[in-house]
């Protein structure tokens, strides 16, 4: 059996990249917080793993029972995040917390916890953003910052994991048209500008498509890090 995990499944990337890999024959324990959303992928080859990943006690719980179960995996991929659109400065400190905890520590955790199940030749891949690189506006800077933590987290990974054989892969989507940014308090005229333009944004199936590109490659390839921008997008 292969195993991949996959965070954040219930909608957007995650949701794209799990039908995708379940049509591509893997077993996909999905996380997520919507149990009914979860309910709708259950099948034969999904296990559904309902928890909060912003709860440090839960996401514990979740892993460790993750880890005991899986034989082997084959794949993990942190795509679960949480966006900030507010000024460093305006941002009370336990909502930034709370975005380094599910953007950052629940994606160190899961490769902790899932470690001694990952396979050689198999692959963890971090889902950055290119506003880790290239910083728009303050506003940004919040959620930057906790991507860019993952990314160097990521690069220390990738030398942790090299002598077992396991590829540690960075994805740095841009501008993605998901539902997240509606649950983003004061993004709508933002994204409004944004959209106007660029007109058509990179899909959860395009986001999708490359992660399972990464996950296709030979066992003495590794993507270490790619940008993944819509055409009107420079950076």
């Amino acid at each position: 059996m292969t195993w991949a995990v996959v965070t954040g499944v219930t909608s957007g990337i995650g949701r794209a990249l799990t039908e995708r890999l379940l049509a591509d024959g893997w077993q996909v324990a999905g996380i997520g917080r919507d149990r009914a959303a979860l309910a709708a992928l259950e099948g034969q080859r999904f296990r559904p793993v309902c928890v909060d990943l912003a709860s440090p006690a839960a996401r514990a719980v979740a892993f460790a029972t993750l880890a005991e179960e899986l034989p082997a995996v084959h794949a993990l991929v942190n795509n679960a995040a949480e966006i900030v659109y507010e000024a460093p400065l305006a941002e009370p400190p336990e909502k930034l917390n709370a975005l380094f905890e599910v953007n950052l520590m629940a994606a160190v955790e899961l490769v902790q916890a899932l470690a001694p199940r990952l396979a050689a030749g198999g692959t963890v891949v971090n889902l950055s953003s290119v506003v880790a690189r290239h910083l728009p506006a303050a506003r940004y800077a919040p959620y930057a910052a906790s991507k860019a933590a993952l990314e160097q987290i990521s690069h220390g990974m990738r030398l942790e994991l090299m002598p077992r054989g396991v590829r540690v892969a960075l994805i740095a989507p841009g501008l993605v048209d998901t539902p997240a940014y509606a649950k983003v308090p004061s993004f709508a005229r933002a994204e409004a500008a944004l959209r106007a333009a660029v007109p058509r944004w990179l899909s959860a199936d395009d986001v999708a498509e490359a992660v399972a590109w990464i996950l296709a490659r030979p066992a003495h390839v590794n993507v270490a890090d790619l940008v993944l921008v819509p055409t009107g997008q420079g950076r």
